[in-house]
């Protein structure tokens, strides 16, 4: 009997995809959202029942929700991207830490509502920055110079001298005595007189062979008129000036008067522009993480 060569072979792999159990959609559930949908199929091993989710948003125009977290500096931007973005159960929280003055904002427009869980994916969130000013001035405070270069200091900031400070020196007369202090680099101190006026005289002498001698005025106090964060309004600040004598010589530094209430203020004021910028965007002082 010859073999009847008409039957077809089939491979191992064919024939065990038609003896082997294949997975099957038993249900396919619409969700109402666009681009996904849940599929429960039975897969072979025990003929579990898996739930699939088929999610086809990256084919989608645009994305179904906004995910973003936008950083900030400045007030006036952090308030325009909240003001295009916000919606009614947006919101703003404030941290402000009065120990390290650390203050921060952030705004949630997809935030909790009553009754209503929102995503929270969305925010926008603003850290100040601190003026060069300020920092430059609280930088060195209670930090002593030489003498010399005390008086750059003071000529290379004297813009800050808040010249409108009753019976405190203008910036020209800080100018002034900035000079004398470079003009007596060389010479020794001889003595040091407080007076009445509260400013101190001090003595050098011109020429130790000759017994001459120069006097010059320094100012007991001084006051700063200088931005607590970037582009903010000036503050005023009273500062005192201090002197050390070594060995002839002499080094100055500056002790600003009560810096943590101006940057407390200043803080506040802050706070007051965004809550007040926000509109009918409700600002909460706290953390919600």
């Amino acid at each position: 009997m010859e073999p009847n060569v008409n039957i077809p072979t089939k491979n191992i792999a064919e024939t065990l995809a038609e003896v082997l159990p294949t997975a099957k959609v038993v249900h396919e559930e619409a969700t109402g959202i666009n681009g996904l949908s849940i599929a429960y199929i039975a897969v072979p091993k025990s003929s579990e029942l898996r739930e699939v989710r088929v999610d086809l948003e990256a084919l989608l125009d645009r994305p179904r929700r906004t995910t973003a977290i936008a950083q900030f500096s400045a007030a006036e931007s952090f308030l325009a991207y909240v003001k295009r973005h916000a919606t009614e159960g947006s919101a703003v929280w404030c941290t402000f830490d009065p120990q390290t003055f650390a203050l921060n904002f952030t705004a949630i427009f997809d935030e909790h509502e009553k009754g209503k869980a929102g995503w929270r994916a969305h925010r926008a969130r603003m850290v100040p920055d601190m003026a060069a000013e300020w920092k430059a001035w609280t930088s060195l405070n209670t930090k002593s110079m030489p003498q010399v270069a005390f008086a750059e200091w003071i000529q290379e900031h004297e813009d800050d001298i808040n010249s409108n400070a009753n019976g405190l020196p203008t910036s020209l007369q800080m100018h002034a005595m900035a000079t004398d202090f470079v003009a007596n680099e060389e010479r020794v101190l001889k003595s040091t007189v407080k007076l009445q006026s509260g400013g101190v005289r001090l003595t050098y002498i011109a020429d130790p062979d000759a017994g001459t001698t120069e006097t010059m005025q320094m100012f007991e106090r001084f006051a700063i008129g200088i931005p607590v964060f970037h582009g903010g309004a000036a503050w005023a600040i009273t500062a005192r000036l201090k002197y050390r004598l070594s060995a002839g010589k002499v080094s100055f530094h500056y002790e600003l008067v009560r810096p943590d209430r101006v940057h407390d203020g200043a803080a506040k004021e802050l706070i007051g522009v965004v809550r007040a910028g926000l509109g009918d965007v409700p600002l909460f002082m706290g953390k919600c993480e």
